[in-house]
């Protein structure tokens, strides 16, 4: 028969404790390293917005010269090579300039995408560690439990039932220590009387 306990937090104080402090140093090492990538995505969004900006002021410079060069009686024959090239580039560039700001965006956004995702597993990490201590723990505060009850017997004068421990639970040694403890200071003690 597997031995079980109905319940994994058998000591509140040392499970949550040691649970706790298991994830102190990673979750703030992780939410360090947030704050920085913060810091510059804040400040690649500045100078994204900032570069934006100049691109909006090219193409605004970009239609002003144009309206200017057509208005130049030679220069409004399209059939022209040289103005059909320089109508040509002036589009290509303009279509560049739109790209590089559309670029612009998407590597705020990823940078923010990033950003939450690095925090999400930030969160999932230290709730999987969390929880992989709780179940660690309980393998040493149940053991200890156990051991806790055997001795409270033992002061009252009872001989406590003397049960092994969970196959997956530690300090089995120190267990078996008692246990025969235990049983060799209660043969003393029936030999004395």
């Amino acid at each position: 028969m597997a031995l079980t306990r109905k319940k994994y937090i058998v000591d509140k104080k040392f499970q949550y404790g040691l649970s706790i402090r298991a994830i102190i140093l990673p979750l703030v090492s992780v939410l360090a390293v947030c704050a920085v990538l913060l810091y510059y995505a804040d400040s690649t969004k500045i100078i994204v917005t900032e570069s934006d900006g100049f691109i909006d002021e090219i193409v605004t410079n970009q239609d002003a010269m144009i309206d200017m060069f057509l208005s130049t009686p030679a220069l409004q024959k399209m059939d022209n090579p040289v103005i059909k090239e320089g109508h040509h580039n002036f589009t290509d560039n303009i279509g560049k300039l739109k790209k590089i700001k559309d670029n612009s965006r998407l590597i705020t956004k990823n940078s923010t995408i990033v950003l939450y995702v690095l925090i999400a597993l930030t969160v999932i990490q230290s709730i999987v560690i969390f929880l992989l201590f709780i179940v660690v723990s309980h393998r040493i505060s149940g053991p200890i439990q156990v051991m806790s009850r055997h001795l409270d017997e033992f002061k009252k004068g009872n001989v406590p039932v003397m049960r092994p421990l969970r196959k997956k639970d530690e300090l089995r040694d120190f267990y078996e220590k008692l246990c025969a403890t235990l049983k060799y200071l209660h043969e003393q003690k029936k030999t004395d009387n």
